[in-house]
């Protein structure tokens, strides 16, 4: 009987005599990883070194965390506070399309002539229909045009559903 060689490739052989540690307890990964040297082998001024490094970053984590804190209150503030704009000027618009609707027909035109194009859109989409249509019977028929395609592009909102008849 002749001897045969058989080639195994290094990595293999590797493989096979870690997992060979591993399972005799030769080798305790996870002991050695989760062990490290006792504070005593370090030098005094390394653990110094670290105590106060330890202090900076609990310092630091603090000041972030106080940070946090009032920009939160700030966020909340801002919050409020563009929430109160926002309705303050829901309530001057709603005025304005109310002081529009009651004014003649060919007055409102005449100003709607010349307003400035965002203002109109909004205008005329709060306005009740039947009395934006006898203002709109007066307005310049380029800007009616302009109107009527800006209302056209315009997003629907909640607000004009629930006017709609």
């Amino acid at each position: 009987m002749t001897a045969r060689r058989i080639a195994i490739p290094g990595r293999v052989v590797l493989i096979v005599y870690a997992a060979v540690l591993l399972i005799s307890g030769s080798f305790d990964v996870a002991r050695a990883a989760n062990n490290p040297p006792p504070a005593s082998s370090l030098p005094a001024e390394q653990l110094e070194k670290i105590r106060k490094e330890e202090k900076r970053l609990l310092e630091i984590r603090q000041d972030l965390m106080r940070q946090i804190a009032v920009n939160r209150k700030i966020e909340r503030a801002i919050d409020k506070d563009r929430k109160f704009a926002e309705k303050l000027e829901s309530k001057k618009m709603q005025q304005l399309i109310a002081i529009y609707e009651k004014m003649a027909p060919r007055t409102a035109a005449s100003q709607i002539n010349i307003m400035p194009r965002k203002l109109v859109t909004v205008l005329i989409a709060g306005m009740n229909p039947r009395k934006a249509s006898r203002i709109m019977r007066y307005v310049d028929p380029a800007t009616a045009v302009r109107i009527t395609s800006d209302l056209a592009t315009r997003p629907v909102s909640g607000e004009d559903l629930r006017r709609s008849p």
